[in-house]
């Protein structure tokens, strides 16, 4: 009776388990996936083995021992491992048989050897895909970089726009704080030290960073306007929120000027927080700073 032979590259292919899983298979259960011919790639493999290599893909997801797999393989595939005895012992048959121990262990040898090269050649193999799937992801991620870069450029570009039509258009009394007061750290000062918060890579907490994550907390229930004004030397910005939700309104104005630490560092200094009218003490600006550091480092 023909059989139908397959190679581990082909088992790997059908059932969709990479090649160097097929392989640690192989190795780890050889006694019993039957197989013919020489080692290397002149071995071939019934293609009853794809359910033996199905089911031991399922032991191993369900977390079953070693010993425990090796049961169920003795107890479900006897019988194809008896039909592979069969076949080899009538392949020696036909070649002769009596062949001496010595020919006998060097074929063992010549065998193991082409199956480390097979072996080498599913692991290339596997890992040509995986740099070829790296690089694609790579070029992915560049794509997006550039994208996202460039709608950031266009929006600054509008929103300097918009600011110098509005800016025009009520004869230049709108103000607005320059990029570098923004970009700077934002502290506080707490019996002479100055308080920041440093996130990740060193980059310090700023008040552009502040403006974004009142924004950000904006949806269909949660309006936020904000607006800044010039005062007494010092910035103003103020935050007005009205959630519909909560039928709940808040106010929140907090007023900021340049600072030139002991160390000569510029900062953005908070020298006032007022929400609904009341002004927040220092201990509730150490707090509000401890919950910026933590959201900032997330």
């Amino acid at each position: 009776m023909n059989r139908k032979f397959i190679s581990l590259r082909e088992v790997g292919r059908q059932l969709e388990i990479p090649p160097s899983t097929v392989v640690y298979y192989k190795d780890k259960f050889t006694k019993y996936i039957p197989s013919v011919g020489g080692g290397g790639r002149r071995r071939r493999y019934p293609v009853e083995v794809l359910e033996i290599f199905r089911r031991i893909r399922e032991m191993f997801n369900d977390n079953w021992s070693t010993e425990q797999i090796e049961r169920e393989l003795a107890l479900k595939f006897s019988m194809l491992m008896d039909d592979q005895q069969y076949d080899q012992s009538n392949e020696q048959r036909a070649r002769g048989g009596g062949s001496s121990e010595l020919v006998q262990g060097l074929g063992d040898v010549l065998s193991k050897m082409s199956d480390v090269l097979d072996s080498q050649s599913l692991f290339r193999s596997e890992i040509r895909s995986l740099r070829d799937e790296v690089a694609d992801l790579r070029r992915e991620r560049d794509e997006l970089e550039k994208k996202a870069s460039e709608r950031v450029e266009s929006l600054e570009k509008q929103f300097a726009e918009l600011k110098r039509k509005v800016a025009g258009g009520q004869g230049g009394d709108i103000d607005f704080p320059p990029a570098e007061f923004l970009a700077s750290p934002l502290v506080i000062c707490s019996d002479g030290e100055y308080l920041g918060v440093q996130g990740k890579g060193r980059k310090h907490f700023s008040l552009k960073d502040f403006v974004h994550l009142i924004e950000r907390k904006m949806s269909s229930s949660l309006v936020v306007e904000t607006s800044w004004k010039r005062q007494n030397g010092h910035w103003v910005l103020v935050v007005r929120t009205e959630d519909s939700s909560k039928g709940r309104e808040q106010n929140i104005v907090l007023v900021a000027k340049k600072t030139i630490t002991p160390s000569k560092n510029v900062v953005t200094e908070i020298i006032r927080l007022n929400i609904d009218g009341n002004d927040a003490p220092d201990a509730l600006l150490l707090t509000l700073f401890r919950q910026l550091k933590s959201v900032f480092n997330g």
